[in-house]
């Protein structure tokens, strides 16, 4: 994972001794993160590629990758709660995902028309 995008994220998600106990486990935390938002991105943009190991994002989809990854740490640590009301005391939990469509929405997949053998 680049070290620019850990970094990045880094100064999204701060560190917590109470929270993480180590800086270790902290960084292994944001890198699991990252790479969650990497396979994400991958499957979005390359639907129909089996081998997704090797591939390289650009400067967009890297930074999409950051934002996606905080994005996922924001739902997980609000365990999915969208709205909350102090008054009625009601809450909505999103069932749609760890990502928004807005963010799935801006990943426009790599697809090309499955090659013909040529007979």
């Amino acid at each position: 994972m680049a070290d620019e995008q850990l970094e990045r994220l880094k100064r999204k998600i701060p560190y917590s001794q109470e929270k993480y106990g180590s800086e270790e486990n902290y960084e292994q935390n944001l890198l699991d993160l990252l790479e969650d938002a990497r396979m994400i991105a991958l499957g979005q943009l390359y639907p129909f590629l089996d081998d997704i190991d090797n591939v390289k994002l650009n400067a967009k989809e890297k930074n999409w990758v950051v934002r996606a990854a905080y994005e996922i740490y924001k739902w997980a640590d609000n365990n999915g709660i969208k709205s909350y009301s102090e008054t009625g005391l009601s809450w909505t939990r999103g069932n749609d995902g760890i990502l928004s469509n807005e963010m799935l929405n801006e990943l426009i997949p790599h697809a090309s028309p499955p090659k013909r053998s040529e007979e």
